[in-house]
């Protein structure tokens, strides 16, 4: 009996690989680019035989029909070695420019993956089918392509803008680019993540990588007080999490998130476990999207980290965070809903007229920014309670929007604090508007766009997710977030009237101007008016992306 056990066949389950074709090529460039740092002298000891093997998986690739993902294979494989031959003595710059040309494939992947989930069915704008891989643990669908738009993106701009900066602090160690492609990966793994085990893994990728970025000014006591506390508080997050994913397990006996929804609306489920299990959950992913009142963490570490890891972390972390929030309570809990409706709700007033009340106050620009991000959490969960497509569609446009306009801000923060040293006050902004008006006007331009005002991308953000809180019923939510609206414009155009209403202290050295920052900086300018005046084609692309894997 046991013999004929054991000599039946193993079902070996199919790999699709290129429904995380992305994260794949990212996590080979990390590697790759780790071992090049390593090889101090030798590098191209490790860039040869990666390009052999990047070439020939291509080749491979074009053989079998997959032309965009073996040109990608291709394409980075011969950049490895000429990077190295272009920057011999240079190791910085061959990490920057391979982290960059990783992220730039990796968008061109994603591209690809969406051409190929979309359906014309003879209408004008085509929708996402939803597809499940890797046996219902990772899902293609809305979510996941706008996940990692978003993320992608944002890491290929913090890239640029932060590379003099780190050069200027002496922080830019070898391996800062491999750190941000893994938490870059698991930032898109978690968008895409199907099943608690992972959504879990993913999300502990994202943090043990941002927790060594935040402390990367080893001589700097407020960055390894922000890796230390950002450190110690997540991993309370992550146990309460951890904990809340059991009791759901318990409740439903699953773990891929479609088969717990079916399960929770079965009157057999222990429904007292899964409300636990429930709460539990909100408060761990309440505390990586800065929810109050789980956002204590978020203005210290905003404030102590370097402060392109603040851009990432601020524009990044919560876009990945919103779509495990999303999938979750969407997906798998659709059948508690009378119970995280209500909740969430409450938790989006106050997280709105908490963080727009302390920025008032603020007098460091970090600082003001990091309140401002809460704020924005708070925006963000609206379009998550209206339960909704429109809801869904119009909180992934969101935190688009959101993203580019805070890389813009943080950009300009770099400019002037790479000069100037130090925190960045109101004090440091008077005046700036005369000294160095390009700085000023993208500055102002990307607070107007936080701000929520025409003609920017904020603004059509912000019209778009309250739009759905006011179709869902949630008008007095939708009326708080207009309140806090007024309340953070306030202080978004004091610092504009700092920078051109007062007089410049002739003292005060001009923001840096290097190339990388520059074009950065301008891509995210650009960014903030283009989706802010034409939004028409990504407002079409949002709202075929309302499907899911359920």
């Amino acid at each position: 009996m046991f013999l004929a056990q054991a000599t039946e066949p193993l079902e070996i389950p199919e790999v699709a690989w290129s429904s995380f074709a992305p994260e794949l090529a990212l996590t080979a460039a990390a590697l790759v680019l780790l071992l090049i740092a390593i090889a101090k002298g030798r590098q191209q000891l490790v860039a040869v035989p990666a390009a052999v093997v990047s070439l020939a998986a291509g080749i491979w690739l074009v053989t079998q029909q997959l032309v965009v993902p073996g040109g990608v294979a291709i394409a980075l494989g011969l950049a490895l070695p000429a990077l190295v031959f272009a920057f011999p003595r240079r190791g910085s710059l061959v990490q920057a420019w391979g982290a960059g040309l990783a992220l730039v494939g990796a968008l061109v992947l994603t591209g690809w993956q969406y051409l190929t989930v979309l359906e014309g069915g003879g209408t004008e704008v085509a929708t996402i089918v939803p597809q499940a891989a890797l046996a219902g643990a990772l899902a293609n669908d809305g979510i996941a392509f706008f996940t990692r738009i978003t993320v992608y993106l944002t890491g290929l701009l913090v890239v640029p803008i932060g590379y003099g900066y780190l050069q200027d602090r002496r922080i830019n160690r070898a391996e800062v680019e491999p750190l941000l492609l893994l938490a870059v990966v698991g930032m898109a793994a978690l968008g895409t993540a199907n099943d608690l085990i992972t959504l879990f893994v993913a999300l502990e990728v994202l943090s043990l990588a941002l927790y060594v970025l935040a402390g990367l000014a080893r001589r700097d006591r407020r960055s390894q007080e922000a890796s230390l506390k950002y450190f110690v508080l997540g991993a309370v997050a992550s146990a309460i999490l951890l904990y809340g994913m059991a009791l759901t397990y318990v409740a439903s006996g699953e773990l891929a998130l479609p088969a717990i929804g079916s399960s929770l609306g079965l009157v057999t489920t222990d429904r007292v476990v899964a409300t636990l299990g429930l709460a539990l959950i909100t408060v761990g992913l309440g505390f990586k999207v800065a929810l109050v009142p789980f956002h204590l963490w978020t203005p210290d570490v905003y404030q102590g980290s370097p402060t392109n890891v603040t851009a990432f972390m601020a524009a990044a972390t919560k876009a990945a965070g919103f779509a495990a929030i999303l999938r979750l309570y969407l997906v798998a809990f659709p059948g508690l809903q009378g119970l995280w409706v209500p909740v969430l709700a409450v938790l989006a007033a106050l997280t709105m007229l908490y963080g727009a009340y302390l920025a008032l106050v603020q007098r460091d620009l970090k600082r003001m920014l990091a309140y401002s991000s809460i704020t924005h959490a708070g925006y963000a969960t609206i379009g998550v309670v209206a339960v909704s497509d429109a809801g869904l569609s119009g909180t992934l446009w969101y935190l688009l929007t959101y993203a580019v306009s805070t890389l813009g801000a943080f950009a300009c923060v770099i400019a002037i604090e790479r000069t100037r040293g130090g925190e960045v006050g109101l004090l440091e902004l008077r005046g700036l508007g005369r000294t160095s008006p390009a700085i000023a006007g993208i500055l102002s331009l990307c607070l107007l766009s936080l701000a929520g005002l025409p003609p920017t991308a904020g603004f059509v953000g912000k019209l778009v997710v309250f739009q759905a809180g006011v179709q869902a019923g949630l008008t007095w939510l939708v009326v708080i977030g207009v309140l806090s609206s007024v309340v953070a414009a306030f202080f978004y155009l004091r610092i504009a009237g700092t920078m051109f209403l007062e007089d410049a202290d002739p003292a005060l050295p001009l923001p840096a101007a290097s190339s990388g920052l520059t074009v950065g900086t301008a891509v995210s300018a650009a960014l903030v008016v283009f989706l802010g005046i034409q939004p028409q084609l990504f407002l079409q692309v949002a709202d075929s992306a309302a499907a899911l894997v359920r």
